[in-house]
């Protein structure tokens, strides 16, 4: 969830916390063994909530923090508060790369579709594809990309620089151009977390390497004579008013 949530925790019987945006209030309760009930209530009724959590016995953490959820295969509903938006929380061992806002609407499902298309044509990656594209598309504010596998972040920031987004980094400065038009300076820029070598790799399977570029026809940019003849007489009408 995107909502920061002021956060209350007991010695034995666990954690609670409430959101309240505005009229929108939202309870979690997290008990010791991480099983999370969260529901929606009146905010009328927030104080009574509060008030009974205090004389149970819950003190309040100095830190608001994020809800993480995660659901088992048997179906349960787990929960974790977090200092870390749980877009950018990496899993164990895992370093964030880079970090793009995530589109509204039906844009996320359409880029979705259409990096699984791209990922197809670099080998060795399926499994890792699979679980990115289910990350980004469960994402709620960040699209985001790990040191798992150089072609992830490439797709990421390809897309996110060609369409004039943000895009983040906590290590390095990100290049200003897109992967495809300089693949050189991403290799460089993404051997902070991977071997030269393994970023070329992706590339070249991405069919974004220095070579591909070069050999990318340049489209020169289309003229209107019309435009021009007209623009070229304002100009000569503005000359003669002064």
């Amino acid at each position: 969830m995107n909502q920061v949530f002021d956060v209350y925790t007991h010695s034995t019987k666990g954690q609670w916390g409430f959101s309240a945006v505005g009229a929108e209030v939202w309870t979690a309760e997290i008990k010791p063994e991480k099983a999370l009930k969260l529901e929606r209530v009146e905010a009328i009724k927030l104080g009574a909530l509060l008030t009974k959590r205090v004389r149970m016995g819950y003190v309040r953490m100095t830190r608001a923090k994020y809800l993480h959820q995660t659901l088992s295969d048997d179906g349960e509903v787990f929960g974790e508060f977090n200092e870390v938006h749980p877009d950018v929380c990496a899993a164990s061992g895992e370093s964030l790369v880079l970090m793009v806002p995530k589109p509204f609407g039906d844009t996320a499902l359409e880029l979705i579709t259409v990096w699984e298309t791209t990922l197809q044509a670099v080998s060795g990656v399926s499994e890792q594809a699979s679980q990115w594209l289910k990350r980004q598309e469960r994402a709620q504010q960040y699209l985001t990309a790990f040191d798992n596998h150089p072609a992830l972040a490439l797709v990421l920031a390809d897309w996110a620089l060609r369409n004039r987004q943000i895009v983040l980094s906590q290590k390095g400065v990100v290049p200003q151009r897109a992967p495809q038009e300089d693949p050189m300076a991403w290799k460089q820029f993404l051997s902070n977390w991977f071997t030269e070598e393994r970023v070329q790799n992706a590339l070249e399977q991405l069919q974004w390497s220095l070579r591909d570029a070069m050999l990318r026809p340049v489209v020169a940019p289309v003229t209107n004579d019309n435009a021009d003849q007209a623009n070229s007489w304002i100009a000569e009408a503005g000359m003669a008013a002064f």
